[in-house]
């Protein structure tokens, strides 16, 4: 007779803005890197580093900058969205109502912290929704 066999774990993948890697420290819009982690209940990993060119450092938020350069920002923040779009969640210390619209509109859920990294990843580890199937 065969052992059942449990299902596996079920897993996220989970983008984190940290400058450092220590703690959740990067505002979405300014995030310049994402750790990407693999979640799971049962244990979690950092799978990349993925670097980032933030929206919010573009030259329509800068000071002098002419009517007309706003198209560089909506690139530049599609970009960032799409660098995370293979993510269920992304972790950062804040996040504007612009990048959570179209996050959200993909499906990827959103969470502000400033706390550890180890720490938030176990947290979102125990978080059941994290898991649920969700569509974009």
């Amino acid at each position: 007779m065969t052992e059942p066999v449990s299902p596996p774990s079920p897993t996220a993948r989970v983008a984190i803005g940290t400058h450092s890697g220590v703690r959740v420290s990067e505002h979405f819009g300014y995030a310049t890197r994402f750790e990407i982690w693999e979640v799971a209940p049962t244990g979690s990993r950092l799978l990349e580093t993925r670097l980032n060119k933030p929206a919010c450092r573009s030259a329509t938020h800068q000071p002098g900058t002419r009517v007309g350069d706003e198209g560089h920002a909506d690139e530049l923040m599609e970009a960032s969205v799409a660098s995370v779009s293979d993510c269920r969640a992304v972790v950062v210390a804040k996040i504007g109502e612009c990048a959570l619209t179209r996050l959200d509109h993909l499906g990827i859920l959103a969470f502000e912290t400033e706390d550890p990294v180890d720490q938030t990843v176990r947290e979102l580890a125990q978080f059941p929704g994290l898991f649920e199937r969700h569509v974009a």
